[in-house]
């Protein structure tokens, strides 16, 4: 063979390596890039389930106050009514007609002369 065809044939060989080379470089950049966006992905999805389990949780907080608020409240109520009906029950109790039917019974009686009027 003449030296132009084995120059042909080399640089031919040589430009199938160099493709290959190539091809391989490209190979292992798409592998890079796909673990990349791999990562990627995963730590947006972690940041994502974090983030939704904060506000669930909180939400779950914010309820079981507002329940305790709300029992807290009708405890409340229930105290003022009985106090008004212990305030009207005292009222009732310190009257001076139920007194003085109380005083007739023991056999006491008004006597004005023993009466003072304070300012």
């Amino acid at each position: 063979m003449n030296n132009t065809a084995i120059k042909k044939i080399e640089k031919k060989q040589s430009i199938k390596q160099a493709s290959r080379k190539n091809q391989q470089k490209l190979v292992y950049q798409i592998d890079v890039m796909s673990v990349k966006m791999f990562l990627m992905s995963a730590i947006v999805a972690i940041v994502i389930l974090v983030v939704a389990t904060t506000i669930i949780s909180m939400n779950n907080r914010i309820t079981k106050t507002q329940t305790e608020i709300a029992k807290i409240e009708q405890k409340t109520k229930a105290l003022n009514n009985e106090n008004e009906d212990l305030k009207l029950k005292a009222a009732d109790l310190m009257s001076n007609s139920r007194l003085e039917k109380i005083a007739e019974k023991a056999g006491l009686n008004l006597n004005d002369n023993n009466m003072r009027n304070v300012k």
